[in-house]
Order: C-alpha cells, then structure tokens, then sequence
C-alpha cells in the first residue's frame, strides 16, 4: 500500500469524467462559435471534483441543445439545375434575397443584358467572362467566397454545388454580395 498525502484524494475517474465533459460542453460551444471554457477544482477532493463533473456534464448537454437550436435556425439556401423551362436562374436570384434582400430587381436587370436568363451563356466576344452575369472566373471566385463568407456569419448556409462558377446559385449570391458591396462598376451591360 503506497501512502496517501494529507489532504489530497486520488480519485482518477472523477478526473476523467471532469474532463470529458469539459471538452464535449467545448465542442459543442466551438461549433457554434462561442469562446471555449475552462474547470479547473479549486479543491482537490474527490467529491468535490464529481460535483464539478455533474455540472460540466449538464453544461455539456445544454450547449449541445443550443447547437441544435441554432442548426435548425439556419437557413439553407437551394441551388437549382440548369435544364430547360426550370427558371434555375431566377430562382436562384429569389433565393439569394433572404441575404442579399433588394437585389433581385438589379440581377434580373443586369443579367438580362449580360447573359440572359436562361441556360449557361458564355461571352461571345472571348473576353473569357461567362454565365449569367458575366464573371471572370477570377472576379467570381473572389466574390463567391466573400458572399458564402457573409451569408454564413447571417445565419444562412450555401450548398456544397454553389461553390461553381456554374451554379445560378453561386453566381447570384456572388452577384448579390457585390450589389450589397458596391461592386456594381464590375458589370457594364446596359440593364446594369
């Protein structure tokens, strides 16, 4: 038998449970963006360590509730399919204005003259800029990313598939952001 100090208890699993539920309640909390904890016993005795522990453990199990919470909160945006008579393009401009609100009558408008509203319309004069509205891909990638960057912070969550310099999606929501920036001077045609 090895002997014990005064005053301090060796309570292993008590420790671990501390732990565990410190780290579980963290991730939880990561996720949602929200500065981590810490628990540190100010006492060393096992009973107190398995308070603290039971506590951690309720605390865990909130912070899980709030992540589902805000999951549900959360607003998925839709992209569309690009096939004739679905529209994909003006729905993707519809769904855009949950972030972006007033700008569906500009993108229409700009689109209208720049690429038009049905299927993908690469530039006829081979300035290299394509779809909808006319990106550069240099220019869309750099608005995308910054829209998808925007509209995330907002709550709203972009589909993997908008991450496309083909998506209508992608493009309107790279549209969008750049109205809502002004960005404007990016298009020249004459609705714009």
């Amino acid at each position: 038998m090895s002997p014990r100090v005064a005053g301090a208890e060796h309570c292993p699993q008590n420790r671990a449970g501390l732990r565990w539920y410190v780290t579980r309640a963290n991730h939880w909390l990561g996720k949602r963006g929200v500065r981590f904890l810490t628990a540190s016993p100010s006492s060393t005795s096992c009973r107190y360590t398995l308070w603290l522990a039971k506590r951690w453990k309720a605390r865990s199990w909130q912070a899980r509730q709030a992540y589902e919470r805000f999951q549900e909160r959360r607003y998925v945006l839709r992209d569309f399919r690009v096939v004739a008579g679905s529209n994909a393009w003006r729905r993707a401009v519809r769904e855009a204005q949950g972030p972006f609100p007033g700008t569906e009558a500009w993108l229409l408008s700009c689109s209208a003259s720049e690429g038009g509203h049905g299927r993908w319309v690469p530039n006829s004069q081979g300035s290299g800029a394509n779809g909808w509205l006319q990106f550069m891909e240099s220019t869309f990638w750099r608005m995308f990313w910054a829209a998808k960057s925007d509209v995330e912070q907002r709550g709203y969550h972009a589909p993997s598939s908008a991450a496309s310099w083909y998506s209508p999606l992608g493009q309107a929501l790279a549209g969008a952001w750049g109205v809502s920036n002004g960005r404007r001077h990016e298009w020249v045609g004459h609705g714009c």
